[in-house]
């Protein structure tokens, strides 16, 4: 380390300080170090090896991370982080280290192991999961419990395009919190995704997680507030795949083909909006839906675009106002229309709307021209009186068989032409 508090170049700028190195690790290296050890030799050869595979990955990824900090493209990187002592991790099983019978899954154990358990292992298939599907198994602590996660291959392919649905219209969708998604459609009907529930579970959770922790270090953590982690994360995820599949939905009965979704990398990071707002807008996982809305619209052939939605707030969609991205805006530019009230926008020519369908539909206008979308059907009538739905009491059981029909009937339409297979 005689030489680690050093004179560098990073980028195009002459630094001092503590200089960081790469590191040595590379799986090949890892395992010829490794394999005589007791630890390694107590997990079953395959598991061992793709142990040693993954902590490969993350140093080479971090090392990639260094040479990039000193052409000036990144910040500092961090070293990989390992458990700590009497700590858990995860570990993995590829296929070949599992067997299967009577509905359980096996992992392989070493000699040395397999003497000191005090139960066999048996990992349960859940029942939409074939056996033949799965190529990998994890097993990894969570919040005091173990989760298993299934790395399986259906065989199914994504399907390209639809021809039950229609290209040339698109559903837009502006985020935020007591509105979680406002839409917008070119076919002239809007909605709003109720978020205030959402809300509400998030600060239930803040509530219970300063109480447990009154008094206690900032980094205190225990099995109460495990419990209480794993509630709030099992509510997150419930709503978004509620919100995903109520999207993708609707697009199949309305026959439109686009999503198009407003969303700035990092927004949330430098978030100032104040201390209530930055609680209730930053916690709520839009950013989760996207990811999930992406997977099950691809199943569909129904295409997401996720555009940045700078000054979107500000414009008026119904005065034509120009958009530009974000740091692009000439000095003299000026919205036509402004915000009166929370959720209300007043024109240029004095038409009350609401705010975020016309954020939505501003978001629509910047990628219309790339999508080939027209927005002539988005008028005064489609902005001013969205329908709310609640993710969580809205959605009955009706409208849930009614969407199962939708789909397969898509599917059974557009299965034969395009040779792909659908997941209904």
């Amino acid at each position: 380390m005689g030489n680690a508090y050093t004179t560098f170049w990073c980028g195009d700028e002459l630094r001092s300080g503590w200089k960081t190195y790469q590191c040595n690790g590379s799986y090949p290296e890892l395992d010829k170090v490794l394999k005589d050890n007791p630890h390694y030799k107590g997990l079953a050869a395959q598991a061992a090896q793709q142990t040693l595979k993954s902590v490969g990955e993350s140093i080479t990824s971090y090392n990639g991370l260094v040479k990039a900090y000193y052409k000036g493209e990144v910040d500092r990187p961090s070293l990989p982080k390992y458990r700590k002592k009497g700590g858990l991790q995860a570990v993995t099983f590829p296929r070949q280290a599992l067997s299967f019978k009577n509905g359980y899954f096996k992992p392989s154990i070493s000699k040395e192991t397999k003497s000191e358990l005090i139960t066999e292992i048996k990992l349960k298939l859940p029942d939409f999961i074939d056996s033949d599907w799965v190529k990998e198994v994890t097993i990894r602590p969570c919040l005091g419990q173990f989760i298993i996660d299934w790395v399986i291959d259906d065989g199914k392919e994504q399907a390209l395009a639809n021809p039950s649905l229609d290209y040339s219209h698109a559903w837009s969708f502006d985020h935020g919190g007591s509105n979680w998604l406002t839409g917008v459609s070119t076919r002239g009907k809007s909605l709003i995704v109720d978020g205030k529930k959402l809300k509400a579970m998030n600060q239930g959770y803040c509530r219970l997680v300063a109480k447990y922790k009154l008094g206690l270090p900032d980094f205190y953590w225990d099995s109460s507030l495990d419990r209480v982690q794993r509630k709030r994360n099992n509510q997150m995820r419930d709503a978004i795949n509620k919100a995903a599949r109520f999207i993708v939905n609707r697009c199949l009965t309305d026959k439109i083909g686009n999503i198009i979704i407003g969303w700035n990398d990092g927004h949330k990071v430098g978030s100032h909006m104040s201390k209530v707002n930055n609680q209730n807008f930053v916690p709520i996982p839009t950013g989760r839906l996207i990811a999930r809305l992406k997977q099950l619209a691809s199943e569909y052939g129904i295409v997401v675009t996720v555009t940045e939605e700078a000054y979107t707030s500000k414009a008026s969609f119904l005065d034509g106002d120009t958009l530009h991205k974000f740091g692009e805006k000439p000095t003299y530019w000026k919205p036509s229309g402004r915000r009166v009230e929370r959720g209300l926008y007043k024109t240029a020519t004095g038409l009350l709307i609401n705010a975020d369908a016309n954020g939505a539909a501003n978001i629509a206008q910047k990628v219309a021209t790339q999508l080939g979308v027209s927005l002539v059907e988005v008028g005064r009538a489609v902005l001013t009186t969205p329908q709310r739905y609640d993710l969580f009491t809205r959605l009955n059981k009706s409208y849930r068989r009614r969407s199962v029909r939708v789909r397969g009937a898509c599917a059974l339409r557009s299965a034969c032409p395009l040779g792909t297979q659908w997941v209904l």
